[in-house]
Parts: C-alpha cells; structure tokens; sequence
C-alpha cells in the first residue's frame, strides 16, 4: 500500500499536468460511432444518449434548484449551497460534460485520421 506522501506527489503530478481524461471510448476498436459506450471516469459506462440525457437531466435539475432558491425563505441558502455542489468542479455533470467534449475530440480526431471505412464518423464539431 502505498504511503500518503506517494500518493500525494502523484495527486500534485496529476494536477500541474492538467490533462485530465475525463471520458474515453468504451472500445475504441469496435464501436457505433453514432451512438457509442463512453466510460466516464470514476461514475461508470453509458452510451452517448443516456450521457447526454443524463447532462440535460441534471442541469434541468440545477434550474428548478435555482428558481426554488430565488423566491427566498428559510431554504433559500441550502438550495445555494446545493447548487454550487451541482455545478462545481467535483460534481457529476462536471464530469459528464467534459466526458462528453473529451469523446467528441476523440472520435474528430479518428475521423480526421480517416476513421472506419464500413461506417464513418459524422464530424463532431
């Protein structure tokens, strides 16, 4: 097992490198390129659908917080609070989102490459 200062150094490394992978193709090899398996980091593998859906759930989710929480009362700064764990850096659709963007990049950069002949690659951007 590894001490907390190893693991630490590793976290800084990771951290001054700044490029964190947040989403890759499930298999990159044999894939739908219309509608592929994406693994996001650290929540599971979904396909492209479910993990758009699930972006657009979650921030709808985040509005309705937000229009709660601007009418004021005695909740109004928890729902803040929960606002700001929804959107922040840490946060589920954080990672979603950038899941999504980091696919996006990855499946134009195959298609620029020439990508699959059988079925090929809708350009992303």
């Amino acid at each position: 097992m590894k001490d907390i200062r190893t693991k630490l150094k590793e976290e800084v490394a990771g951290v001054i490198k700044e490029d964190k992978t947040y989403g890759t193709l499930a298999d990159p090899k044999d894939f739908d390129p219309i509608d592929p398996e994406i693994n996001v980091q650290g929540f599971g593998t979904y396909s492209r659908t479910q993990l758009r859906d699930g972006i657009a759930t979650r921030l709808k989710a985040a509005a309705d917080t937000a229009k709660k929480a601007s009418s004021g009362g005695p909740m109004s700064h928890t729902m803040y609070r929960n606002l700001r764990g929804i959107l922040g850096e840490m946060s589920a659709l954080y990672y979603m989102v950038n899941a999504e963007l980091d696919v996006a990049d990855q499946l134009e950069n195959m298609r620029k490459r020439g990508g699959r002949r059988d079925i090929p690659i809708p350009k992303q951007f």
